[in-house]
């Protein structure tokens, strides 16, 4: 009796350490309404997202070559469609805001769209869109169309074709993919 219920009061214990552990599943299809609570840099603050516009939310940091030398390019789609879609800068994985601050600003033109501060693991960012998306590397980009997050990307993977594609309201996934293909085949 006294080892079944010990055994009862591990398994209640296992159970609630789990549920606390678990954070909300982001995927493709998810409605997202509210941004996660983030420290802006640069540009107009984000709280919640107009479903009648477009988002793209790339994922970086300072010490990321690969996100780095993606930022050129998601300038100049960000210039290109400065009217019709949102580009979001958003630093991840990182402690040291003043050091994020300072490249920002080093940057100038170069980095023209909003940008934002997500902290460390384990904070607001973190858990409800990195560990909530399962996204173990970055860079990382997300399009949210009309509150719906309709791909989870890379940088790379964007072009004028898809993002004009998001505009007409023809997106897919498998358009997206079939135009890279054909771009690098």
């Amino acid at each position: 009796m006294r080892n079944k219920l010990l055994l009862t009061l591990l398994l209640l214990l296992f159970v609630a350490v789990k549920v606390e552990a678990q954070v909300a599943y982001l995927d493709t299809g998810e409605k997202v309404k509210m941004y996660p609570k983030v420290e802006w840099i640069k540009g107009q603050p984000l709280s919640a997202f107009d479903p009648s516009k477009i988002y793209v939310v790339d994922l970086w940091a300072t010490w990321c070559k690969p996100c780095l030398a993606a930022m050129p390019h998601l300038n100049s789609l960000s210039k290109k469609f400065k009217d019709r879609i949102v580009f979001l800068a958003q630093d991840v994985m990182e402690t040291d805001q003043a050091k994020v601050t300072e490249f920002v600003a080093k940057q100038g033109d170069n980095m023209d769209m909003n940008v934002a501060f997500g902290g460390p693991r384990g904070g607001d960012f973190d858990k409800k869109w990195i560990q909530a998306s399962g996204t173990q590397s970055i860079p990382r980009t997300f399009v949210i169309q009309n509150n719906t997050l309709v791909w989870i990307t890379t940088p790379d993977k964007l072009n004028e074709t898809i993002l004009q594609l998001l505009i007409d309201k023809k997106f897919s996934i498998a358009a997206a993919e079939k135009i890279n293909k054909n771009l690098h085949p």
